[in-house]
């Protein structure tokens, strides 16, 4: 019995090398793990991500700014246009008929202002005419006066000396009557003299009244002349009103959508379609505001768009909105019941982009992954 074989010492070894493979794969799988879970922490602690992000671009409404008919829409949805391009026309017959009345209006008022202009001619004419004449009539009043004036001194004296030799009985009552006669008539001549300066001076203060009626006319063409003011300053607002109907391009773009037909009557105010420039785009995303301290302006972003999934687009942070999108709701959340359901509030960010081609529309769903910048 001491010769049977025993058996070898080497078989315990030999199964127990599976179970150590075993023990290094778990570890090595325990270590890879790790290493991932530590590797995808670094990568989110340096990002910033989320999906309520979308294109965005200044999108234009085009209303009009008078009432009317439409009767011309010259462009439809997705057309490109230039800026100045006709877009839509209102009708302008009645614009156009109230412009005729008013200029209408203003030849009327200048003939009347022409007319009254040559009337004033007229009397300037004339009351120069009559200053002459008035002022001519003076001074022949004066003169024939100052003759009279001087007939009176002659026949007092003459009347004078013959009183005296009257008196002394040398000369003979029909002399001194005569004298007395001829004195008491050239009395009478200087009072009608002066009596004729008055009359002159009279009419001069007459003539000069017609002075008067120039200053009338003239107030008269002013009032016209401002009625006339007037007028321009509407024909002015009438051919604003007439440029109004017809709508045009302000800056060249495409056109998202029209929301009137031709033959709709519009009143002003009313939206006539919607464009925007395609080649001004971005994106506005909407980050948790925890999250807000780690965006700096000028941080790259990465963009994934869903229209286009697989391409990733390069962006940089332009602005950091200064409040919570909650504070630009239409509706407020007011809480006066008391019970509050505290909720993460989103701080909108705005991510320039470059345009790919007419490819970036607006409104299209993007995921922006913004990098932590120190």
């Amino acid at each position: 019995m001491s010769d049977a074989p025993s058996p070898p010492p080497s078989a315990p070894k030999e199964k127990s090398k599976p179970g150590r493979r075993r023990l290094i794969i778990l570890v090595g799988v325990v270590v890879a793990v790790v290493a991932l879970v530590f590797g995808w922490m670094h990568l989110r602690a340096g990002k910033v991500s989320t999906n309520d992000a979308r294109i965005g671009a200044h999108v234009v409404a085009v209303s009009s700014e008078v009432s009317g008919r439409v009767v011309d829409l010259q462009v439809r949805a997705g057309q490109r246009v230039r800026a100045g391009q006709l877009l839509a026309r209102i009708d302008p017959a009645d614009s156009r008929l109230a412009l005729e009345r008013i200029d209408a209006e203003i030849v009327r008022i200048e003939a009347q202002q022409s007319q009254l202009r040559a009337q004033q001619a007229a009397v300037v004419r004339r009351v120069g005419e009559q200053m002459g004449v008035s002022a001519a009539g003076v001074s022949a009043a004066q003169a024939d006066a100052l003759a009279r004036q001087a007939e009176v001194a002659a026949a007092r004296s003459a009347f004078e000396r013959s009183r005296t030799l009257f008196e002394r009985g040398l000369v003979a009552q029909s002399r001194f009557d005569e004298d007395q006669a001829r004195l008491r008539a050239a009395e009478q001549n200087a009072a009608r003299a002066e009596a004729q300066i008055a009359g002159s001076r009279a009419q001069v203060g007459v003539t000069r009244e017609g002075s008067s009626e120039v200053e009338v006319l003239e107030a008269q063409i002013a009032a016209l002349e401002a009625q006339k003011q007037g007028l321009r300053a509407q024909r002015g607002q009438q051919n604003l009103d007439l440029g109004r109907r017809e709508i045009r391009a302000a800056f060249d773009g495409i056109v998202d959508q029209t929301f009137v037909d031709p033959g709709e009557f519009v009143a002003a105010g009313t939206r006539l379609l919607m464009y925007h420039n395609p080649s001004q785009v971005w994106i506005d995303a909407n980050v948790k505001e925890t999250d807000v301290r780690k965006i700096s302006i000028g941080a790259p972003a990465r963009i994934e768009i869903d229209a286009y999934p697989g391409e990733v687009f390069e962006a940089r942070v332009s602005y950091v909105g200064g409040a919570a999108t909650s504070q630009f709701a239409l509706l407020p959340n007011p809480n006066p019941s008391g019970n509050f359901t505290k909720v993460t509030q989103r701080i909108p960010v705005r991510l320039e982009i470059v345009q790919q081609q007419g490819r970036l529309r607006p409104g299209m769903m993007v995921e922006a992954t913004i990098d932590v910048v120190d």
